[in-house]
């Protein structure tokens, strides 16, 4: 198995295709990265919320709007089993929302903020947790990150492994010069998407337990007009806003870029790469074009497409060369019309059971990509039934049915 299916569980060309036809920005270099991430281990007290019970909302509600006092009180004006709720108040005493004095019954402050806010706020003391910041700013990572199935945050070998050249793509480590800032900690108090960030209510008495530096793996596509970052919580279908921010405002980043794409030897490359390619189809004679905006091309003649020759849905693709690409075109409309249904095939098949409004904007951005004018799905229905795509048809004719 090489390192790329288990970094990054989908193609390159993705990003390319987003970034180009999803967000516009005409993509001339793809980066394999490795951003550098603080992984803190923390101990503090912590404030969650949760769900209220059922009987300790109305509880809790009493003793704060209700004027009761003592669980007698409770038990009488909720019309309850007098042990279920003595039960019910030393839960809530010992989570910290109720507290007696001289036989009453009374909320805390805590025990307050909960019914105002009808959250159950649960204090945990000296929690200990792991939290994540990219080192190139010392921000929180996004609670995307946090998941262990799908994120993979690498150190000691595996950094080497997916860094080590032979393997496809070779991902380059960004390294920092400094170490964790610890004010980082204390500016977490004032974040205000607090759940974006994976973050708890509140934070008190925070302390570092420790930092490790480790690696996560992203791509980064640079284009005529700025830069997106893909990592593995967006599965190449959505970039990342926060590092993609990050990554273009960060100096050393963008100089090191800068420094790479000096050299004319990456023209030559893809170059070589693209006629290595036509060669394979049997296309030699065909040479890559070098487009408006410095990205490169191969453009077939109609007959290159179908039968045994290639998949016309590689029309409008990228082909992957180190950090360059080409991609693969066709002058003839007939073509791109058919590789559109082909396209709209599969990304319909990938979908359970798509929306009107999902398939427009999939048949929207496939028609970017193929420069042609969005058809609608009523044609489109005509022509997946002369192609005999029967499961394109299935999907567009209940989509017909549910627009009636």
């Amino acid at each position: 198995m090489t390192t790329a299916p288990r970094l990054m569980p989908f193609p390159q060309e993705r990003v390319l295709e987003d970034a180009a036809f999803g967000q516009g920005i005409a993509p001339t270099r793809l980066y394999a990265l490795l951003l550098p991430v603080w992984e803190v281990e923390i101990r503090a007290d912590i404030t969650v919320g949760e769900d209220f019970y059922l009987i300790d909302r109305f509880l809790e509600r009493g003793l704060r709007h209700g004027a009761l006092h003592t669980v007698d009180e409770l038990t009488a004006f909720f019309a309850l089993d007098r042990a279920l709720v003595a039960q019910a108040v030393r839960f809530l005493a010992a989570i910290g929302h109720v507290q007696e004095s001289s036989g009453r019954l009374s909320l805390t402050p805590l025990g307050q903020r909960s019914v105002d806010d009808d959250i159950r706020y649960v204090v945990t003391r000296q929690d200990r947790r792991k939290l994540y910041f990219e080192a190139l700013s010392c921000s929180p990572l996004t609670q995307a990150h946090y998941d262990e199935d799908v994120v993979t945050l690498l150190s000691g070998e595996g950094m080497g492994r997916a860094s080590r050249d032979g393997h496809h793509p070779r991902f380059t480590p960004i390294h920092v010069t400094s170490g964790f800032d610890r004010a980082a900690l204390h500016r977490l108090k004032s974040s205000t998407d607090r759940a974006r960030f994976n973050l708890p209510v509140a934070l008190d008495a925070v302390e570092s337990l420790g930092e490790d530096l480790v690696f996560l793996p992203v791509y980064l596509v640079r284009g005529r007009t700025g830069l997106l970052v893909y990592g593995q919580a967006g599965a190449g279908e959505e970039h990342d806003p926060e590092l993609s921010e990050l990554c273009s405002r960060t100096p050393e980043l963008i100089s090191a870029l800068d420094n790479e794409e000096a050299s004319d030897e990456d023209d030559e490359r893809v170059q070589r790469a693209a006629r290595k390619w036509l060669r394979e189809q049997g296309l030699d004679t065909i040479a890559p074009e070098q487009d408006d905006d410095g990205a490169w091309s191969v453009s077939l003649p109609a007959t290159a497409f179908g039968g045994k020759a290639l998949p016309v849905s590689r029309i409008g693709t990228y082909r992957v060369s180190g950090s360059r690409f080409f991609r693969v075109w066709c002058a003839d409309a007939t073509q791109r019309k058919l590789a559109l249904l082909e396209r709209l095939d599969q990304r319909l098949s990938a979908r359970r059971r798509a929306t009107r409004q999902e398939a427009e904007e999939v048949v929207t951005r496939l028609s970017r990509q193929l420069c042609l004018e969005p058809p609608t799905l009523s044609r489109l229905l005509g022509g997946a039934e002369k192609t005999g795509l029967s499961g394109l048809e299935a999907q567009l004719t209940r989509l017909e049915k549910e627009q009636q």
